[in-house]
């Protein structure tokens, strides 16, 4: 079974609204920095459900979807899962993947066209 491991939103302002998850949900910062695009942090609650927050670009006024706005689903083995859903009919990016040793990834949409992404880390998010 597949679970929920974070979701992403991009942050105009992204210190003042980490600070904010931060101050008025108890959320504590697990990652910050790095990736692709860089910058950024990972916030969790002591659950194991985290948010990502993304610098949003001076330039853009409004999401570019291919970073944010998705549904982060953990899965023990990205490509299975991938060919699962493909045999269902959904189509996967073919620009957006990850596969390494530390991360495996995978997005496709959902029926209603929502952005979600297989995610497998060596180390998981929330430990």
């Amino acid at each position: 079974m597949a679970r929920l491991e974070h979701f992403a939103i991009y942050a105009a302002d992204l210190e003042a609204l980490k600070d904010f998850y931060v101050r008025t949900m108890g959320l504590r910062v697990v990652r910050a920095g790095g990736g692709n695009p860089p910058g950024g942090y990972f916030l969790a609650d002591d659950h194991g459900g985290a948010i990502e927050l993304i610098a949003r670009p001076a330039d853009q006024s409004n999401a570019d979807q291919r970073w944010v706005c998705h549904l982060a689903f953990w899965v023990d083995d990205v490509a299975a899962k991938q060919a699962e859903l493909e045999n269902l009919g959904l189509a996967f990016e073919t620009d957006t993947a990850a596969d390494d040793e530390s991360i495996k990834t995978s997005f496709f949409q959902d029926p209603e066209g929502n952005r979600c992404q297989l995610v497998w880390r060596s180390k998981p998010l929330v430990d």
